[in-house]
């Protein structure tokens, strides 16, 4: 895991963070707060399909409004689940 994912995986212990057990955290994260850097990152280690099918399956209310709309553009889906 890059360094330079600290800061968003804050509430994270560092030493403890596993890329794949911890994809969907590292990937909401990223979406919320991340770089294009970290977005870059997250799309060469998960691909888009992968990262779409775990946005699929998340809550909007999970994803600032503008973030959202960007992830909905970059991995081409329609939209996010609402709880009920």
């Amino acid at each position: 895991m890059p360094i330079f994912f600290r800061p968003l995986l804050w509430s994270f212990r560092w030493e403890d963070v596993d890329v794949q057990r911890n994809k969907e955290e590292i990937i909401v994260n990223t979406i919320n707060e991340g770089t294009i850097d970290h977005w870059r990152w997250i799309v060469e280690t998960y691909g888009k399909s992968e990262i779409r099918k775990i946005l699929e399956n998340r809550l909007a209310s999970e994803f600032h409004p503008e973030s959202r709309n960007l992830a909905k553009v970059l991995f081409s889906f329609s939209r996010f689940r609402h709880a009920r």
